[in-house]
């Protein structure tokens, strides 16, 4: 993303944070404005897909502890009551049942393992 495309989608954030913290319809939030409530409704939706997309968890590939260690991710094999283990570079990770994906996605992330 572009320096100009990340002020604009900033700038429409602020704009539809306003609208929602207003409790006024589009309609009546743009009037006045020097935007249309088309617009308004646009971003409002394309800012709503974009968050469902950073939001989906993110796959990492993964290989058989038994395969090259040149992946960017490894995880052991698991039996439904033990945990799984997560390697991202030379850091492991030790998941138990319940473990909470978008803190896995964040962690992994930092440590160089996420695709993004």
């Amino acid at each position: 993303m572009t320096t100009s495309s990340a002020s604009t989608e900033a700038l429409w954030s602020e704009r539809v944070a306003a609208w929602r913290n207003s409790g006024e319809s589009i309609a009546v939030f743009a009037r006045g404005q020097d935007f249309s409530d088309s617009a308004l409704r646009y971003w409002q939706a394309r800012l709503s897909r974009l968050g469902k997309e950073e939001r989906r968890p993110r796959i990492v590939p993964l290989v058989a502890k038994s395969q090259a260690p040149s992946a960017r991710a490894v995880v052991a094999a698991a039996t439904p009551s033990s945990d799984v283990v997560v390697e991202v570079g030379s850091a492991r990770i030790r998941l138990s049942r319940g473990f909470d994906p978008e803190v896995l996605l964040s962690v992994v992330t930092a440590l160089g393992g996420g695709a993004r």
